[in-house]
């Protein structure tokens, strides 16, 4: 294998597990092992499922990168850092892997600690429209860490050619010493046009909802 290193529905219907699925597509999860010679891709693999749809025989990875350091070129005081991710989906066609599509995201010189990190939990496969067609959900967090603060937070869902998105911030929760109490802040989040469309079906929102809610807190 080549491997090169760069720098809701209601919460019942989620899957708590790595590769998770609410749908009678079956995905099975991978190893590094099991991935064909002919998968290229970037950094470790974190995650990877297999499954079956209308559309064919599809695989789908989830790659983070070490953290990459130097030093500033104008204050060799300063030490800047990348951390990168990728996800990949795959289509066999005539007996060959090809790439369908490619996420890519990363944190760009930060000085301080750099997050850039799927919520491995979160990554499931659905078929909630019953179109045959696999919906794949994924969510990342990023962050350039100098504090206590919410940590920016995307989610993903690819249905065929259609891509729907959220953005927004993870929720802090914190105990103040002062009145005993607890207190949070962040959590917020826009959906895109193509979630916001009267025409989606209402599970996929009702799904997107239930999937943050259920990992708001980050990591």
């Amino acid at each position: 294998m080549k491997k090169f290193i760069f720098l809701a529905a209601a919460a019942l219907l989620i899957s708590a597990a790595s590769c998770g699925q609410q749908t009678t597509i079956r995905p099975q999860q991978l190893n590094e092992s099991d991935l064909p010679g002919d998968i290229s891709y970037q950094g470790d693999l974190v995650a990877g499922c297999k499954y079956t749809d209308k559309t064919g025989e599809n695989i789908v990875i989830l790659t983070e990168t070490e953290v990459m350091k130097w030093e500033d070129e104008t204050d060799d005081w300063i030490i800047l850092s990348n951390k990168s991710l990728y996800a990949h989906r795959f289509l066999k066609v005539n007996g060959q892997w090809e790439e369908v599509w490619r996420v890519y995201d990363m944190e760009f010189e930060c000085i301080n600690y750099p997050i850039a990190e799927f919520v491995k939990e979160a990554f499931t496969i659905t078929d909630l429209d019953k179109d045959g067609v696999a919906e794949i959900w994924l969510m990342y967090i990023k962050s350039c860490k100098g504090g206590v603060d919410p940590d920016n937070m995307f989610l993903r869902m690819y249905a065929g050619e259609e891509v729907y998105t959220l953005t927004g911030e993870t929720k802090i929760r914190f105990h103040s010493n002062e009145d005993g109490m607890e207190y949070s802040y962040g959590g917020e989040y826009a959906m895109d046009d193509n979630f916001l469309n009267k025409q989606t079906p209402s599970v996929f929102v009702d799904y997107a909802k239930a999937l943050w809610e259920k990992h708001i807190q980050g990591k």
